[in-house]
């Protein structure tokens, strides 16, 4: 699909939200996922993805995103905001659900065209990550790694020679990278620019 990166700036709602699989909704429009481990910046990245400030909630809290929110943008493709992960304070139960939860949504759903799995740049990919990432190659997703908050680390390049080189080793191919930073606003438009391409 091509398109404009305005897009982004047409009208954008919330129009369900899942905390278990059969409230799993059932939509015809592609789906853009945004996976991550709790306070890496996802809402804040996804608020400033379309130019909102309250699209996606934003925490001081860890792991307050506690189901799969879905937001239609335009009637053109959902943007789909993913739990985040790795929360120590959150129950074993309830991680318990929503690795079920995550798993049947990533494994089930012929509509999902991209994922992007977001990676704090300050800490690189930990073993949590590592376990997401493992699930995606099993299940044959299409993804790209967000390297949040770059604008804390000073070598760029090393970064993303450290995080190619992890994922040639473990999968034997480097999805596309992008550093991003919501505080400067870097790499937002080469996020939408590759979006748009993987509709």
């Amino acid at each position: 699909m091509k398109q404009d990166t305005k897009i982004f700036r047409k009208e954008i709602k919330f129009i369900a939200g899942a905390a278990k699989i059969s409230q799993l909704p059932n939509y015809h429009f592609p789906q853009i996922a945004f996976v991550g481990k709790s306070n890496v910046g996802k809402s804040s990245l996804i608020n400033m993805l379309v130019g909102r400030k309250d699209l996606a909630r934003t925490s001081k809290t860890p792991g307050r995103t506690q189901q799969i929110n879905f937001f239609n943008l335009s009637d053109h493709f959902l943007l789909v905001d993913l739990p985040g992960y790795g929360y120590a304070k959150v129950s074993h139960k309830e991680r318990d659900n929503w690795d079920r939860l995550i798993s049947h949504y990533l494994f089930s759903n012929d509509k999902l065209h991209l994922a992007n799995i977001l990676i704090d740049s300050r800490r690189g990919i930990k073993e949590h990550d590592t376990e997401v990432l493992d699930m995606m190659h099993e299940a044959g997703i299409n993804i790209q790694i967000i390297l949040t908050k770059s604008d804390e680390v000073k070598d760029h390049t090393k970064l993303i020679e450290e995080t190619k080189n992890f994922l040639k080793a473990r999968y034997k191919q480097s999805p596309n990278i992008i550093l991003t930073s919501t505080k400067k606003g870097v790499g937002i438009g080469e996020l939408q620019k590759s979006i748009l391409e993987n509709l």
